[in-house]
């Protein structure tokens, strides 16, 4: 009884399994293609996208409109074989694109801090309208300005002097743009290669993205005549302080408002 049902229904799933692969496409064996060694594997190089020779720099979208990285000119850093040009064409481009971002967190942090700073050590202003000074805006000759830019530029100048110091250590050929051991909270300890090149691809993105960000504050500031805080508010006001934020916290919490 049950042994010859437990039967029937183990051939009825047999037949079923058989029947339904019958209704799946056959699917062709792949091939495995390999490439040449000469001019075959040129051509299938030539083929990638990317400035680098190497075509597997991160970020490397072989835009390049100009031609820059084809511009030899040894005294500058632009020796004439076109891996080490590159490879110095795209440190400088992170070490840019690094203090870009520094700058481009600093500049709104100030125009929101200074009045207050000032404020608490009773130092006047450096610009009475808000501004960060810069060579559009001016105010770099008032007050510590001066002193405070050339303490900067040594400082970036040291750590161009230790970065070269650094790179002397590796092989031309072996060193990585932009590496210099500096990695304090170990943030690419134990990634993976894959993990480390799109760690890398993130940085030179949000640099290059920093070095148009500061640009466009100076060109808002100077056309506009206001902070950019002010221009973008909608960037640099807290949560806190816009009204339906406050309105909901009326609401629920008989709070009337956080502005003094």
């Amino acid at each position: 009884g049950n042994q010859a049902k437990t039967i029937m229904q183990l051939i009825s799933t047999l037949a079923l399994a058989a029947s339904a692969s019958a209704l799946v496409a056959p699917v062709a064996p792949q091939t495995s293609k390999v490439v040449r060694a000469g001019a075959t594997l040129d051509d299938e190089l030539k083929k990638i996208p990317g400035v680098s020779p190497l075509k597997n720099a991160p970020a490397d979208y072989g835009f390049d409109p100009l031609g820059f990285a084809k511009v030899s000119y040894p005294r500058f850093g632009l020796p004439e074989d076109e891996l080490l040009r590159t490879n110095n064409l795209r440190d400088a481009e992170l070490r840019h694109g690094r203090l870009a971002m520094l700058a481009a967190a600093a500049w709104p942090i100030q125009e929101l801090v200074h009045p207050s700073l000032a404020k608490m050590a009773g130092a006047p202003e450096l610009l009475s309208d808000g501004r960060s000074p810069s060579i559009l805006n001016g105010g770099l000759v008032a007050g510590p300005v001066p002193a405070f830019l050339l303490a900067t530029a040594a400082a970036i100048g040291y750590l161009d002097v230790q970065a070269e110091a650094k790179k002397a250590q590796y092989p031309a050929v072996d060193w990585i743009p932009g590496y210099y051991g500096f990695d304090p909270l170990n943030l690419v300890g134990g990634m993976s290669p894959l993990a480390v090149k799109n760690m890398q691809a993130k940085e030179i993105n949000n640099g290059r993205l920093a070095m148009v960000a500061v640009v466009a504050y100076v060109v808002q500031e100077a056309m506009t005549g206001e902070p950019v805080t002010s221009v973008s508010e909608q960037f640099f006001t807290p949560i806190i302080y816009y009204p339906w934020v406050q309105h909901l916290l009326t609401d629920a919490f008989g709070i009337a408002s956080f502005r003094s």
